[in-house]
């Protein structure tokens, strides 16, 4: 990748504080060592407070300011998270960095100049306070870009090796059209689970009921859901399963509302379907045009019809994801063997020293700029998506 798409994915954006209350860290600081190469918390920072400026419209609207210190996920903060994300990041850049003359990638002067040019410019458009609040300076900019340039390059030299072919049947994508209902509970508009009572599951069941009935009198699944009070929606599934891949353990299987993957296999690479194995199963069982009886899970009763058993759109489209899928397994599992011969310790008392006292809002120009986050997935191809530039106004924010 050219250093210009890799400066691309620096936001490029004006930055002010309205009430700034941040504390200082300590940006020359170590907050991990790989090997003998310390690696700065500033630039952690920076990645933290980058990604912060992509997502806090969004994650404000929904869960309000001082969302980093609200528990999302498991007993972790929304700011734990992030820390988690690129704490493993700054290990893959440098991991990566570490290796290039094994792949013989460089940086080359041209580059360098860019990525310098464009530092100058982001510090530029900043002002001090904000320049502090996210530890940005033109080294740490510069280093930050370097490294993504670094990865991008290690990434597709890494992965002309891997056999990323696709077979049809590993590629197919069947359609069908669904009716759920969840009859233990649900998340409010606040991301909340709710329990429904008992009459509540009375109430849902009887539209499952309703649902069965209307189909046996002979109407469609879309009208006989509709007469329920209830909708049927359509989608596609992956009918391909690795018979390599090791089962997925059901004893963590999600209730709730939260649909089970497990009709995919652990440590495959094909793509997973967001269905109950039960839903999978009975759809697997179906000629075109079939529908299912009423399905009951733990928590969820299902009807399923199954449309088309090769939807041609969604299989090619596949195709691609399958073989994206083959090629970033195929990049981790070269990382991952970097990785475990290597000495990698991360002082947890200075990640620690991260926090967050302010939100950024953020207005679009018209300027184009590549939108990626610190978070980006370490198994993901390089590439840029073209996003507006947005100026960024961070205000004073209320922690929980």
């Amino acid at each position: 990748m050219k250093a210009k798409k890799v400066i691309a994915m620096l936001l490029v954006a004006t930055l002010s504080v309205t009430a700034f209350t941040g504390c200082t860290i300590n940006k020359n600081a170590t907050v991990a060592t790989l090997d003998k190469e310390d690696i700065k918390l500033g630039l952690v920072n920076f990645m933290i407070r980058y990604q912060e400026a992509g997502y806090d419209d969004m994650y404000i609207q929904y869960m309000g300011e001082g969302y980093w210190d609200k528990t999302v996920s498991g007993n972790n903060t929304v700011l734990e998270t992030w820390k988690k994300n690129a704490i493993e990041e700054a290990h893959e850049l440098y991991t990566l960095k570490a290796h290039q003359s094994d792949y013989d990638v460089e940086v080359s002067d041209d580059e360098k100049k860019e990525i310098e040019k464009a530092a100058k410019k982001f510090m530029k458009a900043n002002s001090d306070d904000v320049i502090d609040e996210m530890s940005a300076t033109q080294e740490i900019v510069e280093e930050y870009l370097e490294l993504r340039l670094i990865k991008s390059k290690m990434y597709a030299a890494i992965i002309k090796n891997a056999d990323s072919s696709v077979t049809d049947e590993e590629a197919n994508m069947a359609a069908y059209t669904i009716v759920k209902l969840d009859y233990k509970g649900a998340y409010d508009s606040n991301y909340q689970y709710q329990t429904y009572t008992d009459e509540q599951s009375a109430q849902i069941k009887a539209q499952a009921d309703a649902v069965v009935e209307a189909l046996a009198g002979g109407s469609s699944l879309e009208d006989a859901a509709k007469a329920a009070g209830t909708t049927a929606t359509t989608g596609t599934y992956a009918t391909y399963v690795d018979p390599d891949a090791e089962k997925t353990d059901d004893s963590d299987k999600k209730s709730d509302d939260t649909e089970s993957t497990d009709s995919k296999t652990k440590d495959s690479v094909y793509t997973t379907n967001n269905l109950d194995q039960s839903v999978v199963d009975a759809l697997n069982s179906l000629e075109e045009g079939q529908t299912s009886d009423l399905i009951t899970t733990d928590s969820t009763y299902y009807i399923v019809r199954l449309d088309k058993k090769t939807d041609e759109e969604a299989t090619e489209s596949n195709r691609k994801t399958v073989k994206g899928n083959k090629e970033d397994k195929y990049y981790n599992d070269i990382l991952s063997g970097w990785q475990d011969d290597e000495k990698w310790s991360v002082k947890q008392k200075q990640l620690d020293k991260i926090k967050i006292h302010n939100y950024f809002t953020t207005t679009k120009k018209d300027e184009k700029a590549a939108d990626t986050s610190a978070t980006e997935s370490t198994q993901q191809s390089e590439s840029t998506n073209s996003t507006d530039t947005q100026n960024t106004e961070a205000v004073d924010g209320t922690e929980n």
